[in-house]
């Protein structure tokens, strides 16, 4: 803050002594406050030229500069406890994540002072792997090239340096990553699960640390206790749901001992339509496309066979998956309803099983109950 010079020596002092920085801050306790103020006004009164007073106005004047001063001081250090207070409400809700299990999109490498924050991938099968690291202005700073990786979690290790060689500055790049299993490159979704292990502050905003990567909060997919409870959906309200009919426009597929349970995959058209639909697994891969001409579908429920077998022709993995249906004008729906027959827990979380379909339906995904 810079205040103006008033023309009065014993003013100005006053008001140089005020000034906000962070030299004067410390020194607080030792600047001139109101009585220090009224003493020299006063002093000044006493010695002022009896042939030449000052005008009333002047001390009017005076008072009402250094009134304003003050109170411009008062809101600086209040705004200074707010933020303070705003700061540990934030540590504080950092700190509530640690010892749960949260999943969360990761897509951001931070980098402060040369250190850099790991970047994170799954694959479900082995495949050469491409990483594109771009800045704030969507401009690519490094390409990495992992080579062959095998299926699993993998932390990416950039070393904060860009295609030149020369360290980038300060800040948060977003990444990609790019897997070939041997039919092009497709963009693999990066998504961290683990236990929440720390928290760390980059530019004041709190960071999770969780298999040694820093997930943002507002990116989290899921968080759940270690005792597998989810705070919304605990193992009591899905008890609750046993026995009643649901309806579900997501259904998700299980494939278990290498068998898909339940019945076929079920589409609802308006009209016969060629349909293409692809499986995908838990990672957003695609490992199964179907193509069925308009003369294979009826304008109605429709049902489809897997099973259980790649593009490739070989089974997949042990999992959930999940399937579209698309038309030449859109994508198809693919409701699923009927009875809850029981719960089960996959990856810490909960799903309820259908007993007609042998579908999974996660509870946020429910579109009716009965």
């Amino acid at each position: 803050m810079t205040i103006s010079s008033s023309g009065n020596t014993s003013l100005d002092s006053i008001s140089n002594s005020y000034q906000s920085t962070d030299s004067e801050k410390a020194k607080k306790e030792k600047a001139l406050g109101k009585d220090s103020f009224l003493t020299m006004l006063v002093a000044q009164l006493q010695n002022q030229d009896p042939l030449n007073p000052m005008d009333g106005t002047d001390f009017s004047s005076q008072l009402a500069q250094f009134s304003q001063l003050e109170q411009l001081i008062n809101l600086n250090d209040s705004m200074d406890t707010l933020a303070k207070a705003y700061s540990e409400k934030s540590e504080g809700d950092g700190v509530a994540y640690i010892g749960k299990q949260v999943t969360g999109n990761v897509d951001t490498m931070n980098v402060s002072s040369g250190t850099v924050s790991g970047g994170f991938y799954n694959l479900s099968k082995s495949a050469d792997i491409m990483v594109t690291i771009t800045d704030a202005d969507g401009k690519t700073v490094k390409t990495l090239f992992e080579g062959q990786q095998t299926a699993g979690s993998h932390i990416i290790a950039w070393d904060g340096t860009d295609n030149s060689g020369e360290d980038v500055e300060d800040g948060s790049y977003k990444y990609s990553v790019m897997a070939n299993t041997g039919t092009g490159y497709t963009v693999v979704p990066s998504t961290v699960t683990g236990t929440v292990n720390g928290v760390t502050y980059n530019n004041g905003k709190p960071y999770l640390v969780v298999q040694g990567v820093l997930l943002d909060p507002n990116s989290l997919t899921s968080v759940i206790d270690q005792d597998g409870n989810n705070g919304s959906n605990d193992s009591d309200s899905a008890l609750n749901y046993i026995g009643k009919t649901i309806t579900s426009n997501s259904p998700i597929v299980l494939v278990e001992d290498g068998l898909v349970s339940g019945t076929e995959l079920a589409f609802n058209l308006d009209t016969q339509k060629d349909v293409t639909i692809k499986i995908y697994d838990a990672f957003d891969e695609l490992v199964k496309t179907i193509t069925l001409p308009s003369s294979e579908t009826a304008g109605k429920e429709n049902k489809i066979e897997w099973d259980g077998l790649s593009d490739s022709g070989s089974k997949v993995s042990d999992g959930l998956y999940y399937y579209t249906v698309k038309t030449d004008s859109g994508y198809a729906k693919t409701p699923v309803s009927g009875e809850v027959s029981g719960i089960k827990y996959l990856n810490n979380s909960q799903y309820l099983v259908m007993k007609d379909t042998g579908r999974l339906v996660s509870i946020s995904t429910m579109t009716g109950v009965n």
